[in-house]
């Protein structure tokens, strides 16, 4: 169990409700990126999901995608991303948690990357187009570097897979609301929280909801089943259409939510 499985299990056990929020290292450009993220963590946040852009994004809908064109277009690299948050990690309070597609880590080295990401102060990892079956060296050297790998379980998920991404995950249950891409609309919540209930009857692990979350009272009904709520798209859509003030103010209205 990493930094990242702790400091939520610590929560869980409280009884307190998490909200992570997800923002794209290097838009509107790195610096301002990391900034609002420490701003993001004087605002509650329970850890920061940190995304290194890609170039084929393919989980990721039309907000995100933007955000990762800007940030390559930017120059932003995962070496250069991991170097400037090395250099905030006395401001760091909260665990933060990469989000990063296969490829840049393959061609880094599954070992290489997870001894750099802890050497950075990262806790945990998403690796969206990794699947456990296909995992085993990263989680072997995440093992090695006590750093906290988290899986995603989707609407269609069938229980023995649940069971079987449950084996692998040591951080927590990442539960996507809906089937699609991020950004897209929740049109039924009761259906989510059943599939909540259902996956928690599953594993002890924690359950964390993200995909399609906008509004407090979305966040109040999915955290009456879910242990925390991930939010990404609608912040990033928000900082693009209105600025990283208005930004901070819809994630303090969600963080309120909880």
């Amino acid at each position: 169990m990493g930094d990242l499985r702790k400091r939520l299990s610590q929560l869980k056990t409280r009884g307190e409700k998490a909200i992570i929020p997800y923002i794209v290292a290097g838009f509107p450009d790195l610096e301002t990126s990391l900034e609002l993220a420490l701003e993001l963590q004087k605002r509650g946040a329970t850890a920061i999901e940190i995304g290194i852009p890609f170039s084929d994004p393919m989980v990721d809908g039309p907000v995100i995608q933007t955000a990762h064109t800007v940030a390559l277009k930017r120059g932003v690299t995962p070496l250069s991303i991991l170097k400037a948050i090395k250099e905030k990690e006395p401001e760091w309070e909260v665990p933060l948690i990469i989000m990063t597609y296969f490829n840049p880590v393959f061609r880094m080295g599954e070992r290489h990357f997870a001894r750099m990401a802890k050497e950075t102060g990262i806790s945990g990892v998403i690796i969206p187009d990794l699947p456990p079956e296909e995992a085993e060296e990263w989680l072997k050297a995440s093992k090695e570097y006590l750093i906290d790998t988290v899986f995603l379980v989707a609407p269609n998920t069938p229980e023995e897979r649940i069971k079987k991404i449950a084996s692998s995950t040591t951080g927590f249950i990442y539960y996507l609301s809906l089937k699609g891409v991020t950004g897209s609309k929740i049109k039924d919540l009761e259906k989510v929280r059943e599939r909540i209930r259902e996956i928690k009857r599953i594993t002890p692990l924690p359950v964390y909801v993200g995909f399609g979350i906008r509004e407090g009272w979305e966040v109040e009904a999915l955290l009456e089943e879910a242990d925390g709520i991930i939010v990404g798209s609608s912040l990033l859509k928000t900082l693009m259409e209105e600025g990283p003030s208005q930004m901070l103010e819809l994630f303090s209205e969600l963080k309120r939510a909880t």
